[in-house]
């Protein structure tokens, strides 16, 4: 019976009727029927396609009080959604809140990050992550690119340079369309 909830819950969700969803989410839990991970993940993409993103950070609370942990793939949902949208800030807030979820964020995770600073022209931001992470994301492509994109914006060349070269050495292909700034900032709601 769960499967069955579940995929009406990502149908719904999916089709952007949060209303219907969130009925159904309801009747689930009246028919003695608990909410997975899975269960959660569809409402908090549901959520976020549709811009609801207080209710979708909320689900991740109610999840944790529920005692189901959120994962990096919950999380990611929500970073890419305030990514997309600009909202760097809550972005970033909800990447460093990861910790008290018991959560260390993975490549997605990073990848995320890197794009949202990259696009909203965070140049700064963007260094920083990449050199408190670069140990860990060895050999990313993206991630390595957008290093050397923020480090030249940042008039960084030979840091640029050496990680262009350290790409080579190793056969990585440069991203040379990556841009910094290509997109507009949002301030917080």
């Amino acid at each position: 019976m769960q499967v069955s909830y579940n995929i009406m819950i990502n149908v719904y969700a999916t089709a952007g009727d949060l209303h219907e969803t969130d009925k159904i989410f309801q009747a689930m839990q009246r028919q003695g029927c608990l909410p997975d991970s899975f269960t959660y993940l569809s409402l908090i993409q549901g959520y976020t396609r549709n811009r609801n993103y207080h209710k979708a950070e909320e689900t991740l609370y109610a999840m944790q009080r529920k005692g189901i942990p959120p994962s990096c793939v919950h999380f990611n949902i929500l970073l890419h959604a305030f990514s997309k949208a600009g909202l760097i800030e809550e972005a970033r807030r909800v990447y460093e809140g990861l910790s008290t979820f018991g959560l260390v964020p993975d490549l997605v995770c990073y990848r995320t990050m890197v794009n949202g600073y990259l696009k909203c022209g965070y140049v700064d931001e963007g260094t920083k992550l990449f050199e408190s992470i670069r140990e860990s994301t060895k050999g990313d492509r993206f991630i390595m690119s957008a290093a050397v994109h923020f480090y030249k914006s940042a008039g960084k060349e030979s840091k640029a340079k050496e990680i262009l070269i350290s790409m080579n050495n190793k056969g990585i292909p440069f991203l040379r369309n990556l841009e910094v700034g290509s997109e507009e900032r949002v301030k917080t709601p």
